[in-house]
């Protein structure tokens, strides 16, 4: 299969290449089969050096390199307008995977007092919210990660979801990309028709031009700046991160980008043929 991550695209242009397309141990193709687990070595705290000290709030990320443990739990960063509906959907009702997302909270369920499963929908949720601050807070409280209850975390406060892993939990996290500049489109449109927060007498040209266009969502994110003049470093701390942190799909290669997160996470067909043929379908 051709590699995810073939070209220059991302945060900044620079070659994905190095760590989502042509190591096996990368892109989950190869690598540690579950009767391999015992064989691992224990976990161990990483330690960066001075000019990488902008990894340390993120240790309890995996590296993309490091092998899959059983303990470890699959983190959905969710760049808006970059396909993320879709792949909660496929998580959710074709893989039938437990995901902690805003979902779970709806119908009172955020007041829950302990962490449980429920469905909604066709699809199974833990009953706290993810995507946002408040919410990731009250996850650490009633013990998430630990808990092994959820096969995936959405959220796009990578920062502060960091807060839910350690050591012995810790998170494998992906995201989809998609072209800036038709995200920037999907983005304009959504909020004019479906949230109504911008103004429909701001032509798609002013915003485009930075009449009420994201600042640089991406590095804000992951380097968790989120006021102030950006900086070349801040720029280079972001590709940095996804080099390490995150395998990587496009949304115009979402076959291939789904292969791969599944690989990645270990995630499985079931084993019953039918059923097997219906998931497969579904995705």
């Amino acid at each position: 299969r051709a590699a995810v991550a073939g070209g220059a695209r991302g945060v900044g242009q620079y070659n994905l290449d190095a760590y989502s397309g042509n190591n096996n141990n990368n892109n989950g193709e190869e690598g540690e089969g579950e009767d391999d687990y015992e064989s691992l070595p224990p976990p161990v705290e990483k330690i960066y050096d001075e000019d990488h000290q902008y990894l340390v709030p993120l240790r309890h990320f995996a590296d993309v390199k490091d092998p899959h443990r059983p303990t470890d739990t699959a983190f959905f960063f969710h760049v808006p307008r970059s396909g993320g509906s879709t792949l909660k959907d496929m998580v959710g009702k074709c893989l039938k995977l437990v995901q902690s997302s805003e979902v779970g909270v709806r119908d009172g369920h955020g007041a829950d007092p302990i962490l449980q499963v429920i469905e909604i929908n066709e699809s199974k949720y833990v009953n706290v919210d993810t995507t946002t601050v408040q919410g990731i807070q009250r996850a650490v409280d009633l013990g998430l990660a630990t808990s092994s209850y959820a096969d995936l975390v959405v959220s796009s406060y990578l920062h502060q979801s960091a807060s839910l892993f350690d050591l012995h939990h810790q998170a494998r996290a992906f995201l989809l990309l998609r072209n800036p500049i038709e995200r920037a489109t999907s983005m304009y449109y959504h909020r004019v028709h479906e949230l109504g927060d911008l103004d429909p007498e701001i032509s798609i040209e002013d915003f485009a031009q930075g009449n009420g266009i994201e600042n640089n969502w991406m590095t804000r994110f992951l380097t968790d700046r989120m006021e102030g003049e950006l900086t070349k470093a801040d720029l280079e701390q972001a590709k940095d991160i996804l080099k390490q942190k995150f395998m990587v799909g496009f949304i115009d290669d979402i076959e291939e980008s789904i292969y791969r997160f599944m690989k990645y996470n270990r995630w499985k067909y079931a084993e019953d043929e039918n059923q097997k043929m219906k998931e497969e379908d579904c995705v």
